[in-house]
């Protein structure tokens, strides 16, 4: 087989998997496994949520030895602001697939409030640029006459909105209203249609250990996509409970057909690395042997616990007051770097 039939053949590959309707329905949406740890770039509502200020970098190759397969990189940086109770939030995200590009500059903002016993409530809004360019002119194609290769050059670009909301105590549930923007008539953006991505969280305490079951959820255009995992946090020692003590390992099935394996440690108290490994179990499988390879790290400085933590309100001795001061004792180890 010719070079130009390989070319061919493989990029061929790539477009179905991206029409077809499992795992790459979202793919527009650059999917990645470690999004766990950074909601904040697919919810708003999470800006700022580890009340520190906070960078993250992701790095993902996908499909490995497959050409033109995607790549993503994002850079997100955010802040809690105690004296407001709200955060804001800056991220910048590139996905490239084949000979198609795509950029998004996003700002966010979130506002906290207390509710319930240990937990904040928040709602955030956030406002992106997209911009999408294609360079087909090195492509090697049959026909000519195909609308998504017509224009060899083009590049567009379109403003978008997200909203949404979170509730983060023992137990962590989200959800986000994205794409809001408005429609424009280009056949380059149609992927980016509203969807409804939604996940849900509990950590469990034992001894030295912290297990963390999670799952999502994302709805668009009828299409429904699940995901389903744990994580195992593992720290030095049975009395040290802050986050800079502890490593950690999880899995992520994602119920289309394909496994995630995921691992961490925080090198010090402010830094942390991870990296996962996916693998597909069905078609891509045959095609892509060496799997999808991820890679984040974070950086944590300054943290801000809850502006109620220093109110004289809560100083008494009272029932209500042992109670409020749980809870922000609760919120104040919990997010602890």
């Amino acid at each position: 087989m010719s070079d130009n039939a390989i070319y061919r053949y493989k990029m061929l590959i790539i477009g179905l998997l991206l029409s077809c309707g499992g795992y790459c329905t979202a793919q527009s949406d650059f999917d990645l496994s470690q999004r766990h740890f950074n909601e904040a770039l697919y919810n708003p509502a999470a800006t700022g949520n580890t009340f520190t200020t906070s960078v993250f970098m992701h790095g993902r190759v996908q499909w490995v030895g497959l050409e033109g397969a995607p790549t993503t990189e994002a850079i997100s940086f955010d802040s809690y602001l105690n004296s407001f109770n709200s955060a804001v939030g800056l991220s910048v995200t590139g996905d490239q697939i084949g000979f198609t590009n795509t950029y998004v500059a996003r700002v966010s903002y979130a506002y906290y409030i207390p509710v319930f016993a240990q937990s904040l409530l928040s709602f955030g809004i956030s406002a992106s640029l997209l911009n999408r360019n294609q360079d087909a002119s090195g492509a090697l194609v049959d026909d000519l006459t195909d609308r998504e290769l017509y224009f060899a050059n083009i590049s567009e670009s379109k403003p978008d909105f997200d909203f949404g909301i979170e509730i983060k105590g023992p137990v962590k549930i989200g959800a986000a209203i994205r794409h809001l923007g408005p429609k424009i008539a280009s056949p380059y953006f149609k992927e980016y249609s509203m969807n409804i991505w939604s996940y849900a969280s509990a950590k469990l305490n034992m001894l030295n250990i912290t297990v963390e079951p999670a799952a999502s959820h994302v709805y668009r255009d009828h299409y429904n996509r699940f995901e389903a995992g744990a994580f195992f946090y593992f720290k030095k020692s049975k009395i040290t409970a802050s986050y800079n003590d502890k490593y950690w390992v999880g899995g992520l099935w994602r119920f289309h057909g394909q496994f995630a394996a995921l691992a961490g440690i925080s090198l010090t108290p402010h830094l942390r690395l991870g990296y996962s490994f996916d693998y597909a179990v069905r078609e891509l499988a045959r095609i892509s042997e060496f799997g999808t390879h991820e890679i984040f790290i974070s950086w944590h400085l300054n943290r801000s616990v809850p502006k109620d933590v220093d109110c004289p309100a809560y100083r008494d001795f009272s029932s209500k007051a042992r109670k409020k001061r749980r809870f922000l004792k609760e919120i104040d180890s919990r997010f602890k770097f």
